[in-house]
């Protein structure tokens, strides 16, 4: 059984030959690059029992030889796919689990798979293989892989590269990555040739995630909380990074809540961040926030606003000009996002975060005499945290009615801190207490949202307008008239509501003060 750490970055088949003899790869080697080609096939029930409970089996030819390997998912690790696999030398391409070493699993792939397994698809590549070796001892194996997988009549190019880690620190992984990225701009994947198969099988794109609940134990220090939570975040970013690119709202809208979550989890935790690498994180975190935040403002103002008033209101109106109007801007602003995350500058934010997470660095760069000790338990740095977003949100809470447009939505984000810090944290408390909790601020939120949006939809008008002028055409106006009116006169029923939630919020006792 072997434990497998590796980064993939997928990078454009003109580069290979750069890629393959760039100085930061070559001046590292210890041995000349072997290249073969591997043809390998994967096997699965007919309903994919296998993949459906997280493994993947494939047999995989080299030359006359023969190896069997089973892949099996695990926790993210951030921009490094960790699997677990085990492996056995076979006569032919016919997998025979009997060969698997761990009883316990051998068991289970038996029921799963009933005697009833049979190739799924397969992948061919040409394959560059090379052993890296570190000045502190870390050595690595740098496969570049050439190729395709196919399924059926479908089929998908393969041109990335492989970086494992053999021995040493993970941190020289990103940091050659890093490196390569300079020169040969990449995109990092945490898409394993398995999922490729199975997703040219299915016909699907992929889906936007969701957040999947931090799972924080009490007996976590701060720094298995930070660690753990940091590479799940990361995981979560890049888990829609593909959706983006298939012009998905719901990714793009995800990925921000990723973003706002990693700001969330890096405050818990501020006094023991070195200043600089704090404010290179929000900055460049800002940076991406920034180049999502239009995509998705246009597409809350189609979906949320526009769309709901033209279905109700008469045909005669005519809702045509404004869609199209306002798609546009929607097309050139999710070509921005897409620009985003294919950027040197995207790949250089993942590969950075991850360099300092799995190095020492983060540990012993913080001179600040408010640091706590990381060896502490986690709990202590949550409750300091729910504390100082509670007091802010409960004292800002009290001015609600006095407050300006601008302070609102500071309410709003500091609401939203609060939020995910609960999030962080809601697993060392009871549920009932939690949920409770929750649902005193779940309202507030989601009506600070909808009059948040109010005013955003009448900036995005304004700025249309303001742009093209003599685009405006009467009807367009017109329209663009009834749509902003509508939800002026739901935002002020929704600013009733919100008024007694939050008097419902300010008589809910902390669940973190209860004993």
């Amino acid at each position: 059984m072997n434990n497998e750490m590796e980064l993939k970055g997928v990078f454009k088949a003109e580069q290979l030959e750069q890629l393959k003899s760039l100085c930061a790869i070559t001046d590292l080697a210890v041995n000349k690059a072997v290249s073969r080609v591997l043809t390998t096939t994967y096997f699965d029930t007919p309903d994919h029992a296998l993949h459906k409970h997280g493994y993947s089996l494939r047999v995989r030819k080299i030359g006359k030889t023969y190896t069997q390997c089973l892949k099996r998912q695990s926790e993210p690790l951030g921009a490094i796919m960790g699997r677990t696999e085990w492996e056995a030398e076979l006569p032919d391409q016919i997998p025979q689990i009997d060969l698997l070493e761990n009883k316990k699993i051998r068991t289970k792939l038996k029921r799963l798979a009933d005697d009833n397994l049979q190739a799924v698809f397969q992948s061919v590549v040409r394959r560059q293989s090379r052993k890296l070796k570190f000045e502190d001892g870390t050595t690595v194996s740098l496969d570049i892989d050439v190729g395709e997988v196919t399924a059926g009549e479908a089929a998908q190019p393969i041109c990335e590269f492989e970086l494992e880690l053999l021995s040493g620190s993970a941190a020289r992984i990103f940091e050659l990555a890093a490196t390569i990225n300079q020169t040969v701009p990449f995109r990092t994947s945490t898409v394993s040739k398995a999922a490729r198969g199975y997703s040219l099988l299915s016909k699907e794109e992929p889906r936007a995630q969701k957040w999947q609940q931090f799972k924080l134990l009490k007996s976590f220090t701060g720094e298995q909380a930070f660690v753990d939570n940091l590479q799940q975040t990361i995981s979560y970013l890049q888990a829609n990074e593909a959706s983006v690119l298939l012009d998905d709202a719901e990714g793009i809208h995800q990925m921000r809540v990723a973003l706002r979550r990693l700001h969330a989890g890096l405050e818990i935790f501020q006094s023991n961040i070195a200043p600089e690498k704090y404010d290179w994180i929000m900055t460049e975190a800002k940076w991406l926030r920034d180049e999502l935040s239009a995509a998705r403002s246009w597409d809350v103002f189609i979906d949320e606003f526009v769309a709901p008033v033209a279905k109700i209101s008469r045909p005669a109106i005519g809702f045509e000009l404004l869609l199209s109007a306002v798609e546009n801007e929607r097309v050139l602003h999710r070509k921005q996002a897409r620009s985003a995350i294919n950027s040197a500058r995207y790949t250089e934010f993942i590969l950075g975060l991850s360099t300092w997470l799995y190095s020492d660095i983060w540990r012993d760069s913080a001179p600040s005499p408010k640091a706590m000790d990381l060896s502490a338990a986690a709990r202590k740095f949550c409750v300091k945290q729910l504390k100082k977003q509670n007091r802010i949100v409960r004292k800002n809470c009290q001015k609600l009615k006095k407050m300006s447009e601008e302070e609102r939505h500071n309410l709003r984000l500091v609401m939203k801190k609060l939020r995910y810090t609960i999030d962080f944290s809601a697993n060392i408390y009871p549920d009932k207490q939690v949920l409770k909790f929750q649902k005193t601020l779940s309202p507030i939120q989601s009506r600070m949202g909808y009059l948040n949006d109010v005013l955003a939809a009448e900036l995005l008008v304004e700025k249309m307008l303001s742009a093209e002028p003599n685009a405006a055409t009467p009807a367009w106006f017109y329209t663009a008239g009834i749509v902003i009116g509508w939800h002026q006169r739901e935002a002020k029923f929704t600013e009733k509501k919100l008024f007694k939630d939050v008097n419902r919020f300010l008589d809910t006792k902390a669940f973190w003060d209860r004993k």
